[in-house]
């Protein structure tokens, strides 16, 4: 019964000293900020095209452009949207039916793959050349 019961806490200690060992390493583990990838005068707008995907609203200027990303929010469900589509009637009437447009076309190279979004409002202001100049929260 005694060398059960001394298994059972070793068994216990070695339990939560790997626990804790996880939860240090874990704890001092750097995650870098999401937009710590771009780099002021040397990121392009191509490569934050690829990563984030087309922006959500871009402001132009004389100097460049400024494009506008917002986090996607997986609570809110995507809105419908329709368009209404003219077909061609009977004796050269014409019908008009509002087509669904399908969300997603837009966020991927078309192998399925939703891109990456910022974790909160990103504006990027780019120069006339397509460079990153500023980063503004």
């Amino acid at each position: 019964m005694q060398r059960s019961r001394r298994i059972l806490l070793s068994r216990l200690h070695l339990l939560l000293i790997s626990w804790a060992v996880l939860v240090l390493v874990g704890a001092c583990a750097e995650v870098p900020a999401q937009k710590d990838w771009i780099k002021t005068g040397v990121t392009t707008r191509e490569e934050v095209v690829k990563r984030y995907g087309q922006p959500d609203l871009v402001m132009a200027s004389d100097e460049g452009e400024t494009a506008i990303y917002r986090p996607r929010d997986p609570k809110r469900p995507t809105p419908q949207v329709e368009i209404p589509t003219m077909q061609a009637g009977p004796l050269g009437t014409v019908t008009t039916r509002m087509e669904p447009v399908k969300p997603g076309l837009r966020n991927g190279s078309g192998n399925g793959k939703q891109q990456e979004r910022p974790e909160q409002d990103l504006r990027i202001r780019y120069n006339a050349q397509g460079v990153v100049q500023e980063i503004i929260r």
